[in-house]
């Protein structure tokens, strides 16, 4: 009697996932591929993560087979993909993207790009042959066979089964594949600084992402047994349950210690975890938490090993006693250390933090700071509460962080990078600001200098950076006093020049003037919704004699006020004006900048 086969599971990179000869098919009248740009860019979230050190490996799910042909030394193997086909596609569409994009770049590119397409795209088993190891569902076939020709349609030997290509060619594979090329353009040939990267460094950058795609991206492989229904897997595997979240594992873990009493374990959870966890503004509060927190311990955990390094330190310290109260009570006062810092930043709740420090963190808040700089931020903030750090030095030190990021919004330089900067900023600098703007900065992270932000000011298109609605209102803040600010509306952002060009809009303004002032700093302001909405877009005569006297922004009055026309000339006369403020507001803070000298009698306590 024939061995029934039974279910069998095991973790698998993607490499080794590609590098095993076994063709992956796609049913063929399966659903066709529909991911997107937003499950794309989550997908390249994820691996960001990796290059930025922030995780060592990213699991990406549950790939279930039907395995119909083992491999043998003469021909690859056959497996049906039951779940995992749009992943598995996107994958595989970026080996491929990576793959064309190193060719580009000599000798060292191409055998990169050889070692790809033998290695991870094509079978090298003979019967086999240079046959595409993914064959995707059968209406997708045409547009995945030409992105291969494209990739590979020179110099490589491929060989696509021409009678098995159906469907159009244009669609969502061929437009993910293009979101994907560009993903890793963007990742391996841009340069932050601006210097065109040398053909080595261009080489390098793609040896590094091939490596992180390859080995650093994980999946649970599940191949089904003789005895199991496909589509019964795939219903369920698609019919999840509530999943666990940090805070669960964390709270299993802290009063687990209790579980022989179950009365003191309901007494300790309602005493002191419940006010713990209600002490968060939200749920994402709480999710949020223990990464960083974790990141005061040790600099090197990863948001995948946070709950094991956490558990691993309290079990360490539960080996000072073996009464289970005193050890809850010891990881309680652990957890809570941090946490009113972690609330002014990440929830805007500022009670107890000195004046000073409420104008700093709010200013952060409104900026609406990367969670990368968590881990330095709250361990400043509680070394102030307590009185180990100078109020006026941790001040220095969170205006400098203010005006790195907003300097590098302001020329829309994404934040990824600066968890490796903030994750050690603490160990690195303490609260010493001339520290902090020593070590905020690394070979690949900068701090931009005024000529670069004067430039981004007069020419970049500020309308859409996230940073848009913060500059606008920090500049509307020294032009309003009072209560007024405390009632300010939520700001809907104008173009003084509106974004249709026509009218007599057309006599002040060439075609390319218009596109290329439309969107700068100097031609938007501050708006309330109503305002906005009455506006229109009529000519500068109409809209001044309307809004002049309509407008709560103190900032777009004075446009209204002060301009009899609304040129080049004029813009470029207001962008002279924001530049030197925005310089001003947000310093470069130099290595001998007199903005990081401190009031006399300052002492330096600020290594932790």
């Amino acid at each position: 009697m024939a061995e029934v086969r039974g279910l069998e599971a095991a973790p698998v990179s993607l490499g080794d996932r590609l590098k095993d000869d076994v063709q992956l098919y796609c049913p063929l009248f399966q659903r066709r591929y529909v991911w997107g740009r937003a499950q794309i860019d989550m997908l390249w979230e994820d691996i960001d993560t990796i290059l930025d050190e922030q995780y060592k490996g990213r699991f990406l799910g549950a790939l279930v087979f039907d395995d119909e042909r083992p491999s043998t030394a003469g021909e690859a193997g056959l497996y049906w993909i039951i779940d995992g086909q749009q992943r598995m596609t996107t994958m595989v569409l970026t080996i491929v993207a990576l793959a064309a994009h190193a060719r580009r770049f000599g000798d060292a590119g191409k055998d990169i790009a050889s070692d790809l397409f033998e290695q991870y795209v094509v079978s090298r088993k003979r019967a086999t042959k240079n046959q595409p190891k993914l064959r995707p569902t059968l209406k997708d076939t045409r547009q995945f066979n030409d992105i291969l020709r494209s990739a590979f349609g020179d110099g490589f030997d491929l060989d696509i089964d021409v009678e098995r290509e159906a469907g159009e060619s244009s669609g969502d594979l061929a437009k993910a594949y293009k979101l994907l090329l560009g993903h890793v353009e963007k990742r391996t040939s841009e340069s932050e600084t601006g210097t065109p990267l040398t053909e080595d460094q261009v080489v390098a950058r793609i040896g590094r992402l091939r490596d992180v795609l390859l080995d650093n991206l994980e999946f649970v492989e599940i191949r089904l047994g003789d005895a199991h229904d496909p589509n019964e897997v795939f219903d369920r595997l698609n019919n999840e349950g509530v999943k666990l979240g940090i805070i669960d594992l964390v709270r299993n873990e802290v009063l687990k210690r209790l579980r022989d009493d179950a009365k003191l374990a309901l007494k300790l959870y309602s005493e002191e975890w419940k006010p713990f966890e209600d002490a968060f503004a939200d749920d994402a509060a709480k999710t949020g938490y223990f990464f960083p927190f974790a990141l005061t311990i040790d600099p090197q955990v990863t948001k995948s090993s946070t709950f094991k390094a956490l558990a691993r330190r309290w079990s360490e310290d539960a080996a000072d006693t073996n009464d289970p109260k005193q050890q809850m009570l010891a990881i309680m006062r652990d957890l809570r250390r941090y946490q009113s810092s972690y609330n002014a930043i990440h929830s805007a709740k500022l009670d107890g933090l000195e004046p000073e420090l409420v104008i700093a963190v709010r200013r952060l808040n409104d900026l609406n700071r990367p969670s990368s700089c968590y881990p330095y931020i709250i361990q400043l903030l509680t070394a102030t509460g307590s009185g180990d750090i100078d109020t006026f030095a941790a001040v220095k030190c969170l205006e400098i962080i203010e005006s790195f990021l907003v300097r590098r919004a302001l020329l829309g330089i994404e934040p990824t990078g600066l968890h490796a900067i903030f994750k050690r900023l603490w160990v690195d600098a303490g609260g010493d600001p001339a520290l902090v703007r020593k070590e905020i900065v690394s070979n690949t992270v900068v701090f931009p200098a005024n000529d670069r932000v004067k430039e981004a000011i007069e020419s970049g298109d500020l309308y859409h950076r996230r940073i848009c609605a913060y500059v606008l209102t920090e500049y509307e803040r020294v032009h309003t006093s009072g209560d007024v600010l405390e009632s300010f509306p939520s700001v809907t952002v104008d173009h003084v020049m509106p974004q249709s060009h026509s009218g007599d809009w057309t006599l002040s303004f060439t075609p390319d003037e218009h596109n290329a002032l439309l969107n700068t700093w100097a031609n938007l302001v501050p708006l309330s919704n109503a305002a906005n909405a009455g506006k229109g877009s009529g000519n500068w005569a109409d809209a001044r004699a309307r809004l002049s006297n309509e407008t709560v922004f103190a900032t777009t009055k004075h446009i209204y006020d002060d301009y009899e026309e609304w040129t080049p000339k004029t813009i470029a006369h207001r962008s002279l004006e924001l530049q030197a403020w925005a310089i001003d507001r947000w310093p470069y803070f130099g290595p001998e900048s007199p903005e990081l000298e401190l009031e006399d009698g300052w002492v330096d306590s600020t290594k932790p």
